[in-house]
């Protein structure tokens, strides 16, 4: 699918704790903002593709949107984990002919509505009993009963696993940690459309943020935010008719392997969750290599999550992301930007669909903090879900 495909639309709304709206109406914001933004009228889109975790369905669009036949649905399972899972759907679809303009979207209370951090979404009483069942962790049969609840958990007991295989200490894994969140921090300040835009952090504030799950604290973990977000992929030809800056789509692959539920605890080896054959697939399809990448998108429901995408996607050796940080940092001048709008710890939380969104602005030179000269955007979720970007 190289180059076969491009993004001519995004759509965003604000990032809130109270959206007031509801997640329909979040939706056909973003959805109508990224068609706004792509020239392209609602009669015009013949796909759309969801994440099963949206409450909004692709029928509730068509409805309120006024599409009169729509030709081709689509769904990607899970949330974070399938963030670039919706491209790659999309994408396929149009190459294939099966559509020609598709919308992918993400509408999401999470902070007023149900919140993915609270344990008791997860094992809802049922009269007396509390109900645990299959082999998903946590929460499930083999998880559940012990404790482990919610997904920050899991990522604490991931973050303690490499340490120990890197051969640091905690509080050496902890200055790494805050290295990454103070710059995702300060990209937040420059960014007007970020939660955390008047919220600066520094190392004593972040150390000062009370322990969550060791050795993970306050600062470490993404917000639970309102909003939306929503992207139009169309075919190569026809952007270059609609934008004079198109934004190429050279490779999305979207994986599964063993135990490979959003967030496990069951797989063999708690610091690898894909396996090294499906990176050098992306580059091969993509045509790149990672010192081609201008800037990265890593996904970031916590600060670990994001420093171990630096090994997964061959920017640092394994084992080594957490001193590649500390030595060459992630900001404007490094050699890797990384979440330049704040990420998910400070700019806001839909599942990645924000990381995807970032990535066509500084490809096309409009990102509140702008990587001089950006080509090629990565954006990726522990190797299993992955995209690349070109302008």
């Amino acid at each position: 699918m190289y180059r076969q495909t491009a993004v001519v639309g995004i759509g965003q709304t604000d990032f809130s704790k109270n959206s007031g709206r509801t997640e329909w109406q979040l939706a056909l914001e973003a959805v109508l903002a990224a068609l706004a933004d792509a020239g392209v009228e609602a009669r015009d889109v013949d796909g759309i593709v969801r994440y099963s975790y949206d409450n909004v369905t692709q029928a509730m669009l068509v409805r309120a949107l006024g599409i009169r036949d729509l030709r081709w649905y689509g769904e990607i399972p899970f949330g974070g984990i399938a963030q670039c899972g919706v491209v790659a759907q999309a994408a396929a679809a149009i190459a294939s002919g099966i559509a020609s303009t598709v919308v992918v979207y993400r509408a999401l209370n999470e902070r007023s509505g149900v919140r993915y951090g609270r344990a008791e979404r997860n094992i809802p009483a049922i009269g007396d009993i509390v109900h645990a069942a299959g082999d998903r962790s946590p929460v499930g049969q083999f998880s559940g009963p012990y404790g482990l609840y919610v997904p920050g958990q899991v990522m604490a007991l991931q973050a303690q696993r490499y340490a120990y295989e890197a051969g640091i200490s905690l509080d050496e894994l902890s200055e790494a940690l805050c290295v990454l969140a103070l710059q995702q921090r300060r990209y937040a300040n420059g960014n007007p459309h970020a939660m955390m835009r008047e919220r600066p952090l520094d190392r004593e504030g972040y150390f000062a943020g009370r322990m969550i799950s060791t050795p993970l604290r306050l600062y470490d973990y993404c917000l639970e935010t309102d909003g939306a977000a929503a992207m139009v992929i169309t075919s190569a030809e026809r952007a270059k008719g609609l934008r004079a800056d198109p934004v190429y789509i050279l490779a999305s692959h979207q994986s599964l392997y063993p135990h490979s539920e959003p967030i496990t605890v069951y797989a063999a080896d708690l610091t690898r969750l894909s396996g090294p054959g499906n990176i050098d697939k992306l580059y091969a399809d993509a045509r790149i290599a990672p010192q081609d990448v201008s800037v990265a998108l890593f996904y970031d429901a916590t600060s670990y999550s994001a420093l171990s995408g630096f090994e997964t996607y061959g920017f640092a050796e394994r084992g080594q992301g957490w001193r590649y940080l500390k030595d060459n940092g992630m900001g404007l001048d490094s050699k890797l930007p990384m979440n330049t709008h704040g990420g998910h710890l400070s700019e806001g939380y839909i599942h990645g669909l924000n990381h995807l969104t970032e990535a066509v602005r500084q490809l096309r030179g409009t990102a509140a903090n702008q990587v001089v000269g950006a080509e090629i955007a990565l954006v990726g979720c522990h190797g299993a879900s992955s995209a690349i970007f070109a302008r």
